[in-house]
């Protein structure tokens, strides 16, 4: 049987891949395993095995498109091998045909680069007890991988085939159909019924455009985890607005596991460390913000505000000002103690920039108050300074 279509493609891709030694960490329904078997198959030349297992696929899943297409081009070439990827469609549909086409590749080279289940994204530094599930997204590879929190050490425990936005990454402004790269939390939840039918079983908003994206003059809105359309199982990798999409069953999947607050990290070629490089890492970030906890409690001003940037800002003040109102106001203390629970550390993918959330309880001699704060803290010169300090309930305006 000759093989010049998407099959081919496929063939092509997979020729070097064993399938087999994938590590899998759980997928919604199998159907992506079952899609894979059957491009072991076609790589292997098991043509009526291949057959076998996409007629099986998409009689579970019709509205998967990518299934649909490979078994039609397995039965087409069964008689009449075609002469190039797609010879079969009009022009309208090339659009589309490519969309499915890196489709493929995207599942595909997954089996290349997946992980070992003991390493860990370098930008997952300190989880919280309060944080039992972190997110995060390597949109080069369009997969979504969930981490459980076992004793404050992050598990990979499900990944999901997920698109983004048509434009790219590094969202910059409103309508660059980008979507994002940096540290977000969700916000809450948005049910289906809501929800016009393109956003499929829902959404889970995301918290951009955050303060650092205030700060940087990012613009846009709207960023959300969301499903698939209803008559689709799957979208394109480059496929939304901005946003990212799970297939419905997997977005339900995740939606129990999300709660508001829960933190998803967006970028591109995650990093990828050994538990005992991602201990040292942990352990020298940590030390940065104790020192700053310390350098507080010593009551001595010129330790306490080498530890912010001369850009400081907390949307309001200016680190000029910051630090004024900060002498007047220690300078009436006999002793300030400070205890930070749930604390919690991310970096920012691709830049020296340190993600610090805690619920900070602070007595001192003449108040006492508790409080949610969230730090970004950027490292110049070697040395990591505060650059934006706030509650991170509150709107930046």
């Amino acid at each position: 049987m000759q093989f010049k279509s998407l099959v081919f493609m496929l063939l092509s891709c997979t020729g070097a891949i064993n399938l087999h030694a994938a590590q899998n960490y759980g997928v919604s329904e199998g159907n992506e395993d079952l899609l894979l078997k059957g491009f072991e198959s076609i790589a292997e030349h098991k043509f009526d095995d291949a057959l076998k297992q996409m007629k099986q696929l998409v009689s579970i899943r019709p509205d998967f498109r990518l299934a649909q297409l490979v078994y039609a081009d397995l039965l087409i070439a069964q008689v009449d091998p075609l002469s190039q990827i797609g010879s079969r469609f009009t022009d309208n549909e090339q659009k589309k045909l490519h969309g499915l086409i890196e489709e493929a590749k995207s599942r595909i080279k997954l089996r290349k680069v997946k992980p070992a289940p003991d390493l860990i994204p370098k930008d997952i530094v300190l989880l919280s007890d309060k944080q039992k599930y972190v997110i995060v997204q390597d949109m080069s590879l369009n997969r979504l991988f969930v981490f459980e929190n076992r004793k404050g050490t992050p598990h990979l425990i499900k990944d999901y085939y997920a698109s983004h936005g048509q434009g790219g990454v590094n969202k910059r402004r409103q309508g660059d159909k980008k979507s994002p790269v940096g540290v977000y939390f969700t916000t809450g939840r948005l049910l289906d019924e809501n929800l016009p039918q393109r956003y499929g079983a829902g959404a889970l908003p995301l918290n951009y455009p955050n303060a650092w994206d205030y700060r940087n003059k990012r613009t846009g809105n709207g960023i959300w985890l969301h499903g698939s359309p209803v008559d689709t199982y799957s979208r394109p990798p480059l496929a939304s607005l901005g946003c990212l999409s799970l297939t419905n069953p997997d977005f339900q999947e995740v939606d129990e596991l999300v709660k508001k607050g829960t933190p998803m990290i967006l970028r591109e070629n995650l990093t990828w460390v050994s538990r005992s490089e991602w201990k040292q890492q942990q352990s020298k970030m940590l030390a940065v913000v104790n020192r700053w906890e310390k350098d507080w409690e010593s009551l001595d001003y010129s330790r306490y505000i080498r530890n912010y940037a001369t850009n400081f800002s907390d949307g309001k003040k200016s680190f000029k000002a910051f630090a004024e109102h900060k002498r007047r106001v220690n300078s009436s203390k006999s002793f300030i103690d400070i205890n930070l629970k749930d604390l919690s550390i991310y970096t920012y993918p691709d830049s020296e920039l340190m993600v610090v959330s805690f619920n900070q309880l602070y007595k001192s001699s003449n108040y006492k108050g508790e409080g949610l704060k969230r730090q970004y803290w950027q490292k110049s010169n070697n040395a990591w300074k505060i650059a934006f300090e706030g509650d991170p309930s509150m709107g930046i305006p």
